[in-house]
């Protein structure tokens, strides 16, 4: 056979071999890139991450879990002392249940200590959000009460705020009676002008988001 012939059907051969080795671990690596990216999208927590500036000058980031269900609330502020960097001031876990409602938070300070333990009242009939408590979780709480029934004392703990919510005959919810029974820095001081300890920034009520790193234009 002719010389040149024959390297030229080999050479033909050898590519014919090589792209169907290739064919594969290509079409394998466009599959992996596309999962890639599916699990990405699948997985992407921008959606679950809102930031909102306060009032005071801080800001606060805002977590939910995927399902919704969880939703840790982190506030930040300047360090004092003018340094100018951020540090965390306030982390506020909230859980609710499977119809969305909010049951229970845990309130802790910036050194991860937890501070105070919030539970949820709401009506028996119109399902409406009636009350929010605040305990202490650093010292319990109690005061002593007498049993209607048999007459016997007994320790009830109580909370140290509580806060009322009352609406409009429309149904609106008005802005909340608040209690705060030890003395101590007011409610809106704590939590801002609504005095809740919970804020949704996923409502349709609520502001716009920021970005923390954002500085005024001049």
């Amino acid at each position: 056979m002719n010389t040149t012939l024959k390297n030229h059907i080999l050479g033909s051969m050898t590519k014919a071999a090589m792209g169907a080795i290739l064919l594969p671990l290509l079409v394998s690596a466009g599959q992996l890139q596309a999962q890639a990216a599916g699990a990405q999208k699948k997985y992407d927590s921008s959606k679950n991450v809102r930031i909102m500036r306060n009032e005071n000058g801080s800001y606060t980031e805002f977590k939910r879990s995927s399902d919704e269900r969880v939703i840790e609330r982190r506030t930040y502020g300047d360090r004092s002392g003018g340094s100018g960097d951020r540090v965390l001031h306030m982390s506020i876990i909230y859980r609710k249940d499977i119809y969305g409602k909010l049951r229970s938070g845990i309130v802790y300070d910036g050194s991860g200590k937890k501070l105070y333990r919030v539970v949820y009242g709401y009506h028996k009939q119109t399902g409406a959000l009636v009350a929010e408590d605040m305990f202490d979780a650093r010292a319990k709480r109690t005061k002593t009460l007498t049993d209607e029934k048999t007459g016997l004392p007994y320790e009830k703990e109580y909370p140290v705020r509580y806060l009322r919510y009352r609406y409009d005959a429309q149904g609106r919810q008005l802005k909340p009676v608040v209690f705060c029974l030890p003395p101590g820095k007011r409610a809106e001081e704590l939590f801002g002008k609504d005095g809740s300890t919970h804020s949704d920034p996923w409502s349709k009520n609520r502001g716009r988001t920021i970005n923390p790193n954002a500085r005024p234009t001049r």
